[in-house]
């Protein structure tokens, strides 16, 4: 095994642990014990650190657009309120730039990245594609910020708002901000299938967490999610062609295979 490989399974140990660890604390007494403040921005860190290993090089460019377009949104609407509304994150999140969390940048790596492997593999309509994906980052949003911004304490809105204390306008920020970045980053840009299942991973740990902490839309969302991906991944399966006599599939090859040299 060699050392890209090496640390890619480090860091997934790594990342499982601080998984099981963060819906047992929830799920069993409530939430993490004192002294542990530290554990929720590694989680995120970890997560976008699985992310950037599993990218091949050629795409970590996309990448490092996704952490930019999304961590500079985060700072103009700390320092604004637009696009999102009025908020302010806590110490939770960890060291922070100009009023925003580091780790906020691993944030959009990872669901952005998911969203993307879905796009990638569904193929809508070139125009139809930006929507769609921007939609879903949106849909994952009301999955995460009831949570994010509730008992979780990541960051407080300063107005509140109807849907669990959250203004729309958060949603539509973040609608238009995804859809932006969708309209940048390119088809040809193929998640690995593991990318896929840290997202799915993400949005089962914070599912997890909304029915545990008696939020059950949130939850809801989450199980709609978790289900689209089961039902669109069984489908994949199904149709995917057998094997020819010179051994090969070519159809949806990029998205599941492991190129050699490649981190």
């Amino acid at each position: 095994m060699n050392v890209p490989n090496i640390f890619r399974v480090v860091l997934t140990i790594a990342f499982a642990a601080f998984w099981i660890g963060g819906v047992v604390s929830y799920s069993m007494f409530g939430g993490p014990p004192a002294g542990s403040e530290w554990a929720a921005p590694l989680f995120l860190a970890l997560a976008g650190a699985l992310i950037v290993v599993l990218t091949r090089w050629r795409n970590l460019p996309w990448l490092a657009l996704v952490a930019g377009v999304g961590f500079t949104s985060e700072l103009v609407g700390i320092a604004t309120g637009a696009p999102y509304g009025q908020y302010e994150y806590t110490s939770t999140l960890g060291p922070k730039i100009l009023g925003v969390p580091l780790v906020l940048a691993a944030a959009w790596l990872v669901v952005t990245s998911y969203v993307q492997s879905w796009m990638a593999i569904l193929k809508p309509p070139r125009f139809l594609r930006p929507l769609l994906a921007a939609a879903w980052m949106t849909v994952i949003d009301l999955l995460i910020d009831p949570l994010a911004a509730g008992p979780l304490g990541y960051w407080t809105w300063a107005g509140g708002g109807s849907y669990f204390g959250i203004p729309w306008t958060n949603f539509l920020g973040w609608f238009v901000v995804s859809l932006a970045i969708f309209l940048v980053i390119p088809q040809s840009w193929q998640p690995r299938a593991a990318v896929r299942a840290v997202g799915a991973s993400v949005i089962l740990f914070f599912g997890i967490i909304a029915f545990a902490l008696d939020l059950f839309v949130p939850g809801g969302i989450a199980v709609g999610l978790l289900a689209l991906d089961v039902v669109s991944a069984a489908k994949l399966q199904t149709n995917k062609p057998a094997r020819g006599s010179s051994g090969r599939t070519t159809v949806g090859r990029s998205d599941f295979e492991t190129t050699k040299g490649e981190a």
